[in-house]
């Protein structure tokens, strides 16, 4: 639309009262008609022919050949001279976007002799072609005068050219030739440049592509080939056309632009700017569908000078910064604009109308076209440029690299063979140092074994001791009884043999009976050896006791009575218990796959625990007790040990499982016990829990499998 705008600004229309004595010579060559004209506007809409020649006499006005928008019908009044052989000669009007012409001869008729309508479609047209034809009937050697009545929606450009009926046609078709070899670079570029998009995937292409495919839509469509050619029934999408399609032009020409030129990263101002501008041409599109054509135009006009100086600013500071592919585009603008402009000039008769200046627009359509495919593949070679420059880098610092590490690894191996050295001399500390703490744990383990043994030695010593002492107490007093049944039985013998008399006899046996008192003598013998035999059984009972809980098979699994061990456990702390009431709720026996002499450890363990908490609490007084409870299922046998001691805080139950640790006194515990305990339970595969209130007792929870498969 820069055409346009360049139009208005350079429009020199030059009105004066005039008579109609212009008079065309017409020798048989194409003339274009422009000074010779006479243009009245009917701002009335009304006048008729006689009324045009009369205002036209008095106030005719003369011109250019463009007139700007004018929305009233518009008179043209031409005298042609025929100097030439044919008495037929065809006047046609250069601008395919005008509405209607009818033509009237110099009579006082009000009907025209010819009339063209643009809304009846062009295949109603009496001549073919995308310009408006009319044949003028000259005799050879005569002037006549022809008014042309004039009405269109768009810019009235109103280019008259007076040839003959032959010329007229080489020239429409010369024109169509030219047109159709401007689609075809139009078309071989577009599908070139989408073929590089699908190859590529460069977006720079796509916008391309579609501101190929539209600014060739736009320049068929203004030169009327839209209509004549593809939708000739359709007059009122055509008029759509007009600008819709050079507004999607304008867009995607910003879009590819934009991208192009990496507005966004080097130019964001001028970036925003055109955005605006792509904005205004979908604006002037939608004013146009809504149907105001004159204020679309004048949008269309009003964007398209600013719009291209600001592409220009934008390309020459890219280009100054460093962007080089911006003067293939800088040219690429250049030539379309001195297209757009050579055809502006001609249209105010500043240039002749030539070859040159009327086919200068598409041809400057092809060049940019071109040169932008050229750019878009200079860009491209630049990528590549860059790409391998960076890949030679890269592969530069890759070999550096390379050379680094190698150098990196040679002492990294050294390093390592140092660091092996190190590790091996380490290994070998750690191996001596776990060694001797393997050497250390066992040692304490023993030590806390033996502090058991200790308190079960004690134990024992005075369980054994008590009914020892009762056997040997009862000792003397038997042998005492025993010898005087002795003496009585000797005394029974010497009075046997002797001469007596039975009375005498039996007086002496009731006599000796009475001195030994035989009879308490027999109570007495009974009593001493019933203590002496309850001595013996509980000394057997104790033995036996010691003997299940210092079992010598620890690590063995047997199908053991975990009663059995319960209940020795019991019999070697018997000393210890003092006041402390044990309950029991169980049945047994329970027998269970187990480690007996460690399991019995972990009984001991856990019934010294109680012992000691409620001792601390009830010390020698009654009310201490310890529950104990064994309840099975098909799998599992749950133990659980509970008593009403001090109990523990809740930092004491953290650490209650950890080795050394003990709230006993110094001297007193080596904190070892609850560890064997955990880890004990581990070993038989089964679970202990914890519960404790401060003050009131604690329970301990164990979960046994009953059956072990390892």
């Amino acid at each position: 639309m820069v055409k346009k705008i360049l139009s208005t600004l350079l429009i020199l229309v030059v009105f004066s009262f005039v008579s109609l004595a212009d008079t065309i010579e017409f020798s048989g060559k194409k003339i274009i008609v422009s000074q010779q004209s006479h243009l009245w506007v009917d701002t009335t809409k009304s006048l008729d022919l006689a009324g045009v020649k009369s205002e036209m006499k008095e106030h005719g006005l003369k011109g250019k050949l463009d007139l700007d928008y004018v929305k009233y019908p518009v008179w043209m009044a031409i005298d042609i001279q025929n100097k030439s052989s044919n008495d037929r000669i065809m006047a046609v009007f250069e601008n395919p976007l005008l509405d209607s012409i009818a033509l009237f001869e110099d009579t006082n008729s009000t009907i025209p002799v010819s009339y063209n309508y643009f809304g009846e479609g062009f295949l109603n047209r009496t001549y073919k072609g995308t310009f408006q034809k009319f044949v003028l009937e000259i005799p050879v050697g005569s002037t006549r005068t022809f008014y042309f009545r004039i009405n269109s929606t768009e810019q009235m450009i109103l280019p008259l050219s007076i040839s003959t009926e032959s010329e007229a046609l080489q020239n429409n078709n010369l024109r169509d030739l030219i047109y159709g070899a401007f689609m075809g670079v139009i078309l071989v570029m577009l599908f070139y440049n989408l073929f590089v998009y699908y190859s590529t995937k460069d977006t720079n292409y796509l916008y391309y592509v579609l501101y190929i495919l539209f600014i060739g839509l736009g320049q068929i469509t203004l030169s009327g080939h839209m209509f004549s050619l593809v939708i000739p029934d359709l007059p009122s999408v055509y008029k759509y056309a007009i600008v819709v399609l050079p507004a999607l032009s304008g867009i995607f020409a910003v879009f590819f632009i934009q991208h192009f030129l990496q507005g966004s990263i080097l130019e964001p101002k001028l970036n925003k700017v055109l955005s605006v501008v792509a904005v205004s041409y979908g604006l002037a599109g939608i004013v146009r569908l809504l149907g105001f054509d004159q204020i679309s135009a004048r949008m269309m006009d009003s964007i398209g000078l600013p719009g291209s100086i600001v592409v220009f600013i934008m390309a020459f500071r890219v280009y100054k910064k460093g962007f080089k592919s911006a003067s293939y585009f800088i040219a690429a603008w250049s030539v379309f604009i001195i297209g757009v402009v050579f055809f502006v000039f001609r249209n105010l008769s500043l240039l002749p109308f030539n070859a040159v200046t009327t086919y200068t627009l598409p041809l400057g359509a092809s060049l940019e076209v071109a040169l932008l495919s050229f750019a878009l593949a200079d860009k491209i070679n630049t990528l590549q440029i860059q790409k391998r420059e960076k890949e030679k880098e890269a592969l530069l610092a890759a070999l550096e690299n390379e050379r680094l590490i190698k150098g990196q690894n040679i002492m990294l191996e050294q390093k390592v063979q140092e660091r092996t050295l190190d590790l091996a001399k380490s290994n070998e500390q750690l191996n001596d140092t776990l060694t001797n703490l393997k050497a250390t744990q066992s040692q304490l383990v023993e030590q806390e074994k033996m502090a058991s043994l200790g308190q079960l030695t004690a134990g024992i010593a005075h369980e054994i001791n008590n009914p020892i002492n009762f056997v040997t107490s009862n000792i003397n007093p038997l042998k005492r009884d025993i010898s005087m049944i002795q003496d009585l039985m000797n005394n029974l013998e010497s009075l046997c043999l002797s001469e007596d008399n039975s009375e005498e006899k039996s007086q002496k046996i009731k006599n000796w009976k009475k001195d030994i008192d035989y009879e308490y003598l027999q109570e007495e013998l009974v009593f001493l050896l019933k203590g002496i035999d309850e001595g013996a059984h509980r000394t057997a009972e104790i033995v036996k006791g010691l003997r299940v809980f210092a079992r010598n098979d620890e690590d063995t699994l047997l199908n053991t009575d975990v009663i059995e061990g319960i209940e020795s456990t019991l019999v070697i702390l018997n000393n210890q218990l003092g006041k402390i009431e044990i309950k029991k709720n169980y049945e047994g026996p329970q027998l269970i796959d187990c480690y007996p002499g460690k399991l019995n450890q972990v009984f001991l363990n856990l019934f010294s625990n109680s012992i000691h908490a409620v001792n601390s609490k009830f010390e020698a007084n009654v009310g201490g007790q310890i529950t104990i409870t064994v309840n099975v299922d098909e799998n599992y046998i749950y133990l659980t040990f509970e008593d009403n001691g001090i109990g523990m805080s809740d930092e004491v139950q953290k650490k209650i499982f950890e080795p050394f640790f003990t709230t006993k006194p110094v001297g007193q515990g080596t904190g070892l016990g609850m560890s064997i305990v955990f880890t004990t339970i581990e070993a038989h595969r089964g679970k202990i829990n914890l519960s404790s209130v401060l003050g009131e007792g604690t329970k301990f929870e164990i979960q046994l499998n009953r059956s072990l498969i390892f």
